[in-house]
């Protein structure tokens, strides 16, 4: 398996979302830059020389805001990916940006240094639900950004947050067809949910504001699909529109199994090691998958790094069983599945010797699932329900 992805995360942002559970932290003056790329740098070493050589297919600046990032910083990381390894001609090198007119400003700058692909955190169209959504643009800096951004860049896609307080059927209708005007060649549209440790899930907790129920969720989701589709942009993940040959290559990379890195404050990995590394005072089989999570604390993980050479907080090796789970919850979020290969090389093993072909029979006879020679995946028009199936799934493992 040749892909390879790598993630670089830049915790710090301008203020913290209200719906945010990312590793994020505010901003200040005192960022030291330099110290940062030389943090950025060691962390690719690390790998680099504990992984086999890889084609790098894609790379992903994520926040946080990477568009805050200098743009020395930027290139001074893509520069060292690029005396590390391989970079694929057509590898996608995304950056995330903020729709402000600061930001802005560094979009043709981002183009010269090697980025070819914006994902733009939009999140709605209007002041009211931006203002609620603890964004600080308004409705017309994310028009003038989108607009601004098609003349820069072929591939960009932007984020919208759907399913918001009091939102109607006919609203969600009204903003998206306005979304879509734009001719995004990618969108990523997220039903808004609550998630432990951010402002709004105190805030939902005390019935300060409310969401749609089942029944209008469900509606707006079936909504989505059929507005998008006839629009030219095919569902090709839950929550990914694209239009052919624009889907998010690095995100694929996540879903579809492939090793990938990530650099930075909290980010995580999944990578095979070339040879056993320890951990604590035992050696692991090499042959087993890696999860690696790095301090999560920007101080914690500079200071880490230059005292220890790593900022490693957790790595564990991930045994053949909760593999097989990890593949089939991203692999299953995909339309078009996981391809049968990718779970054998994996598990070192045929697709009967994994799962109870007889028990998948009977899930696909109810029209939940299909699989054939390649790929096993959900019934496209079962999508609601998406966990539950994936649940019945993975109690046709051995």
């Amino acid at each position: 398996m040749q892909n390879f992805a790598i993630y670089i995360h830049y915790p710090f942002c301008k203020s913290k979302c209200p719906y945010c559970d990312f590793n994020s932290h505010l901003t200040n003056k005192n960022i030291d830059y330099d110290r940062f790329l030389k943090a950025y740098g060691q962390e690719l070493e690390f790998f680099a020389n504990n992984i086999e050589n890889k084609v790098v297919t894609s790379i992903f600046f994520g926040g946080g805001t990477p568009s805050l990032m200098p743009i020395s910083l930027v290139e001074g990381i893509l520069n060292k990916i690029s005396q590390l390894w391989k970079i694929a001609d057509n590898c996608e090198i995304t950056l995330e940006a903020n729709p402000t007119s600061a930001e802005r400003q560094k979009f043709q700058d981002l183009k010269k240094i090697g980025i070819n692909r914006l994902s733009l955190g939009i999140q709605a169209l209007n002041n009211d639900d931006l203002k609620f959504l603890g964004r600080e643009h308004s409705s017309q800096e994310a028009i003038e950004t989108i607009e601004f951004t098609k003349k820069i860049f072929d591939n960009f896609s932007f984020d919208l947050i759907y399913a918001r307080s009091k939102q109607t059927l006919k609203q969600w209708e009204e903003e998206l067809n306005k979304a879509l005007k734009f001719q995004s060649p990618h969108l990523s549209l997220y039903q808004l949910t609550i998630e432990k440790g951010t402002r709004f899930y105190s805030d939902f907790q005390q019935k300060k504001f409310d969401l749609p129920n089942e029944n209008l969720s469900a509606d707006l989701y079936q909504l989505t699909n059929q507005i998008t589709s006839e629009n030219g942009l095919e569902f090709y993940e839950i929550s990914n529109y694209a239009k052919k040959n624009f889907q998010s290559k690095h995100n694929l990379s996540y879903w579809q199994g492939d090793d990938y890195i990530g650099i930075g404050a909290g980010a995580h990995s999944r990578v095979y090691f070339k040879r056993p590394l320890q951990i604590g005072s035992s050696f692991k089989n090499a042959n087993l998958r890696s999860a690696i999570v790095m301090y999560h604390e920007p101080n914690k993980w500079l200071e880490s790094l230059e005292i220890k050479g790593s900022a490693i907080q957790n790595h564990n090796y991930i045994n053949k069983k909760e593999l097989s789970y990890e593949l089939l919850l991203m692999g299953l979020r995909v339309k078009k599945g996981l391809n049968k290969k990718i779970l054998s090389y994996h598990l070192e093993a045929d697709f009967g010797e994994i799962f109870d072909v007889k028990k998948l029979k009977k899930l696909q006879d109810q029209g939940l699932i299909c699989f054939d020679n390649d790929y096993i995946n959900i019934n496209p028009q079962q999508f609601l329900l998406c966990n539950s199936i994936i649940t019945k799934t993975i109690e046709c493992l051995y």
